[in-house]
């Protein structure tokens, strides 16, 4: 477990999730409690998917592709999901301390009739939800490309997009980031839950999916020297 906290959590990802988390509290004013939810769920999602894009590619990046693909598949399933676990459960107390670093930075008023542990519950519930389908979707792109330009690439992609007000036009259930106003009419925003539900269970697919892709032969390109299969390079 300890090689793979290393290989889940090196420095330089801990370095510069919690500098995203700090410049999102820096740049994103709140007045109320009730409105951290959207800063923080959009953005820790946009984090959640670059975080994960390389879980499995550091293999080909650190050099190890040649040894590690030779692993029994139940070996790489075990390594891999003991990483995205290891990557979430991270960035899920990286949500706690964004919360509480919006209350202590702006001292926000409370308007809400919600219990405040309730409305924290909903926030970290919420956002829990959209980095597991956000990470699934950057894990998964660039597994398929074995590239992770092309993993991040499409996470920003798709992130702009739902986060754009195209995503209004389309059905409720579609729409990941959907806060609606609470019964009380006091302002309060409360997540949409229909929505994230299908989109985590899209999210447990594609990790699935990863099954096969793992399995797949790397690719020979550019740089297969450094990172690719020197075993078969060696193959007459």
């Amino acid at each position: 477990m300890k090689y793979e906290i290393k290989i889940a959590l090196p420095l330089y990802k801990v370095v510069y999730s919690f500098l995203f988390v700090t410049i999102i509290i820096l740049v994103r004013p709140i007045q109320s409690i009730t409105e951290i939810i959207a800063p923080l769920e959009t953005y820790m999602a946009l984090l959640a998917g670059i975080f994960l894009a390389d879980t499995y590619y550091q293999e080909f990046t650190g050099g190890r592709i040649d040894c590690y693909y030779r692993y029994c598949l139940q070996k790489k399933l075990l390594s891999v999901t003991k990483r995205n676990i290891i990557c979430l459960i991270y960035l899920f107390i990286l949500v706690a301390v964004g919360y509480w670093g919006f209350i202590f930075r702006y001292q926000p008023v409370y308007t809400s009739a919600i219990p405040e542990m309730i409305l924290y519950a909903h926030t970290m519930l919420a956002t829990l939800a959209s980095m597991i389908f956000m990470g699934s979707i950057g894990f998964t792109l660039t597994n398929l490309a074995q590239s992770i330009g092309a993993g991040i690439s499409g996470v920003l992609i798709l992130w702009l997009a739902m986060t754009s007000s195209v995503m209004n036009k389309l059905p409720e259930c579609f729409q990941l980031f959907l806060l609606y106003s609470s019964e009380a009419q006091d302002g309060t925003l409360l997540p949409y839950y229909l929505s994230r539900g299908m989109y985590v269970m899209i999210g447990v697919l594609l990790f699935g999916f990863n099954v096969l892709l793992i399995q797949r032969q790397p690719k020979q390109r550019k740089g297969w020297k450094n990172n690719g299969n020197k075993a078969e390079r060696r193959t007459p």
